[in-house]
């Protein structure tokens, strides 16, 4: 069984008119997933155990991912750059139990956020 600890919570209401109702307003990140950002975004992990909590609680977009579904981009604008959070929902027709998870994280540049903004669904925008 895989460790996981809680993030931190999210606003559902952002989400149940794309996705439906969800199980859980909690987010977790799995030991897996955690790893998995040291690794594969070594420079980007001191800044996830940073700002991840913000970024998911309170992101500046966010966006569907229309390729997977059930899953968001959570964005968080900081200066110099983006934090992006891509988080795979648990859904009501899921298996019961789940819980909205961190699948990973990266910084991405402003070009990259156009182009996040311009090919799937934006779901919330901080004014």
């Amino acid at each position: 069984m895989l460790e996981m600890e809680l993030l931190g919570r999210i606003n559902i209401q952002l989400f149940e008119q794309k996705f439906g109702q969800l199980q859980t307003d909690e987010i977790v990140i799995t030991s897996e997933r955690l790893a998995h950002i040291c690794k594969r975004h070594p420079e980007d992990y001191a800044l996830f155990l940073t700002f991840g909590k913000t970024a998911v609680e309170n992101p500046d977009f966010l966006i569907a991912d229309e390729k997977n579904e059930g899953t968001v981009f959570a964005v968080k604008k900081m200066p110099g750059t983006n934090l992006n959070v891509v988080v795979r929902l648990a859904l009501s027709t899921d298996t019961v139990g789940l819980k909205n998870s961190v699948m990973t994280f990266y910084r991405i540049r402003e070009k990259n956020l156009k182009k996040l903004l311009d090919r799937n669904e934006l779901l919330y925008k901080r004014e």
